[in-house]
């Protein structure tokens, strides 16, 4: 018995040193993207709809699935992140609504979807883009997101809208996609952009019509694809 603790034990500790040189890279590669993106013109800020102007409800802290207030990154409850941004931040996740374009959905329904339904304190994204290419201020960007599953803390989460297993995403709202990455890559220091399947493999999110483009989404952004950028939290 005391031969099998002191295995897991050992196997515990290989894993915590694992995870602190995977943190490590990481963190130096975060620490050389700051001093490549701060060489850079920035780009310009989009016009973003702030909550306000689209109606959104306040934030339920008594919500069933996202109650209370987490006390440290590994607890489930609504996080606030108390270091500054461009250390937390290093992937952008992309999704789709999985509405139709044709359904005329707006983030007011998708956040009465995700705190009626879900049992969320807020919509799960930071931004949404809807069919015209008009951005969104979702959930405060302050706050850890509620899109990717297990991998939430250290991502930022945008909505297209539209089912793009079906549709096909528009001129403006790729646009739109684009100019908005760019912006969150130099402000916050992104190193990665994903899809939402990439991190949870059992999903289509977002859509197979969507998935072509962001390769391009990426690279004119500087970012790396797929989800090495994503850092446990401690």
């Amino acid at each position: 018995m005391q031969l099998h603790l002191s295995r897991r034990r050992l196997l515990a500790a290989l894993g915590l040193a694992i995870i602190g040189a995977l943190s490590l890279v990481l963190t130096n590669r975060k620490l050389l993207r700051i001093a490549q993106t701060r060489l850079s013109a920035p780009p310009p800020m989009p016009l973003i709809v702030p909550r306000e102007a689209w109606g959104a409800r306040q934030p339920n802290h008594d919500a069933p699935n996202e109650s209370g207030f987490a006390p440290v990154p590994t607890s489930p409850e609504w996080y606030v992140y108390p270091q500054p941004l461009e250390y937390v931040y290093y992937t952008v996740a992309i999704h789709h609504s999985a509405a139709l374009l044709t359904s005329d959905e707006t983030v007011l329904d998708i956040q009465n979807l995700h705190m009626d339904k879900n049992g969320w304190a807020d919509v799960g994204y930071h931004y949404g883009i809807d069919s015209n290419g008009v951005i969104y201020e979702g959930r405060d960007i302050g706050a850890r997101g509620a899109s990717v599953a297990g991998y939430n803390t250290g991502t930022i989460g945008i909505v297209v809208m539209g089912n793009f297993e079906v549709d096909t995403p528009l001129p403006a709202q790729l646009t739109a996609a684009q100019t908005l990455v760019n912006w969150l890559t130099y402000t916050y220091l992104l190193t990665h952009l994903a899809a939402h399947r990439e991190f949870n493999n059992e999903s289509l999110c977002p859509g197979a019509n969507m998935l072509p483009h962001l390769d391009k989404l990426a690279q004119n952004a500087g970012l790396q694809r797929g989800t090495g950028g994503y850092v446990q939290p401690v």
